[in-house]
């Protein structure tokens, strides 16, 4: 991989230098020497967590979540919070519409078939209805909690998103049709869910603080979807400009695409709370089919640059944000939080999939593998960590948010790590393009060989330009 540019290290060096500026002239805040010991040990275990994971072959979430606990419990500093300020959450913003856009791009290359195409519309709109209903009931009746409470955790609780099935489904491969419903699914679930959970933020604030709130929770809504297209639109008009400019240097080019999504999520957050999920994931759907029309740019060449941010940051908003959840809270909600993650896995999910699923043409072993599988991941860590500090003195149980989130998110990862493998060869439904997909060394080997392969289909010629060049 050639070296990221010089002038991205700069700027990635003044802004880390700004944060711990301002952090250090904030009364009260930590001292220079404990932020960047906070700052080295949550890059450091991020880091050791991503290179360790491919080794013992698990997903790497599996080992940045106990290790966020842990580094929250013994270091001070090792929230992030506490080293940036009140800019964390907005960074954390951002990086989460980063990983939607690169999950949204990832999604060009795993093209559906016209007849899953109202599939996955009815396992995204309705399925998370369902989700939506179901956890709510449950969490209300085993954790007793407000009914507001309940149905702002059953929101956040509906999304699932790339960075979590993306490894898994690497993982276990299932067959191609199978793998690319799922990836679906996980992506655009993801803004749904967190807009979702604003409208039930916004009403739980209209009804707590009438005297504060301006607007009705369903204009909030609306304005967040309106919002949320219109910056991807822009977006997307910007990043045709910048990758103009850009020519065929890809160095340049990345640098476009990164600064086209940080804008354009930038200013939809700032205009409606999360809308720019909706645009990362409307730039990540749009922005290759702009690229290979424009000729000028090889996604093949760019996209490894986002896969180490995306994996990056991954790595670290994990780690960050668990720090956030004191451990004695998560043991105060751990057998009714368990409770609920039992019957998320293994009722809700199983029976919201196999009824979506009827009159597909999926067989029963299909349909039962993707009701097996529906992992939470980094976007409700930060849409449960935005909301918890905002309740914390106006609504009764919103303790619970973190901690019973992030209970969920492990439990989640390490069931469908442990058990989608299994599942998937009892059913039947794994990949057999290789014969020998059972040997560990050998399937490792493939994977690295999968990803190097899936960065050349980004800028292979199409047989019709070929047959072109030909005459």
């Amino acid at each position: 991989m050639d070296r990221l540019p010089h002038s991205l290290t700069n700027i990635g060096l003044d802004i880390l230098t700004s944060m711990m500026m301002e952090s250090v002239s904030t009364p009260g805040s930590l001292t220079s020497e404990e932020i960047l010991l906070g700052t080295a040990v949550v890059v450091g275990i991020a880091t050791l967590c991503l290179l360790i994971a491919p080794r013992i072959r698990v997903p790497a979430l599996l080992l940045l979540l106990p290790a966020g606990f842990a580094a929250g419990a013994f270091i001070p500093s090792a929230p992030l919070n506490e080293v940036v300020g009140d800019g964390f959450f907005s960074l954390v913003s951002i990086s989460v519409g980063l990983i939607l856009f690169h999950g949204g791009m990832e999604l060009f290359a795993s093209p559906i078939q016209g007849r899953d195409i109202r599939l996955i519309q009815r396992m995204v709109i309705l399925g998370a209805l369902l989700t939506w209903g179901a956890a709510t009931i449950i969490i209300a009746l085993l954790l007793e909690v407000d009914t507001s409470i309940a149905a702002l955790l059953g929101a956040i609780l509906i999304v699932s998103g790339p960075t979590v099935v993306g490894p898994l489904l690497a993982h276990i491969r299932p067959a191609r049709r199978v793998r690319h419903i799922l990836m679906w699914e996980g992506t655009l679930v993801d803004p749904l869910g967190a807009l979702l959970a604003v409208f039930v933020f916004q009403f739980i604030q209209a009804v707590q603080q009438p005297d504060i709130a301006s607007e009705s929770p369903l204009n909030t809504f609306l304005q967040s979807l309106l919002t949320g297209t219109v910056a991807g639109l822009v977006g997307l008009a910007l990043m045709w400009l910048a990758l103009r400019l850009a020519g065929r240097d890809s160095r340049l080019g990345t640098i476009a695409l990164l600064g086209s999504v940080v804008a354009a999520v930038s200013w939809a957050d700032s205009q409606v709370e999360d809308s720019g999920l909706l645009t990362a994931v409307i730039m990540g759907l749009l922005a290759p089919l702009m690229i290979r029309r424009m000729r000028k740019q090889n996604l093949g060449e760019i996209l490894p640059f986002f896969d180490v941010v995306v994996s990056i940051g991954i790595g670290v908003l994990f780690v960050s944000i668990s720090a956030l959840v004191p451990p004695e809270a998560v043991l105060a909600i751990l057998w009714p939080g368990l409770g609920v993650l039992f019957l998320l896995v293994v009722v809700v999910r199983p029976a919201i999939a196999l009824l979506l699923t009827i009159g597909s043409t999926l067989n029963i072993r299909e349909r039962i593998f993707i009701g097996s599988l529906a992992p939470r991941g980094i976007v409700a860590a930060a849409t449960a960590a935005g909301f918890s500090a905002p309740l914390a003195d106006t609504l009764v149980g919103s303790e619970i948010l973190l901690p019973l989130t992030f209970l969920i998110i492990a439990g989640t990862v390490l069931i469908y790590s442990v058990g989608a493998g299994p599942m998937a060869r009892l059913l039947k439904v794994r990949q057999v393009d290789d014969p020998e997909e059972d040997d560990p060394a050998e399937e490792i080997d493939r994977n690295i060989a999968i990803d190097l392969e899936y960065g050349r289909k980004w800028h292979r010629p199409s047989k019709r330009s070929t047959d072109a060049d030909d005459n």
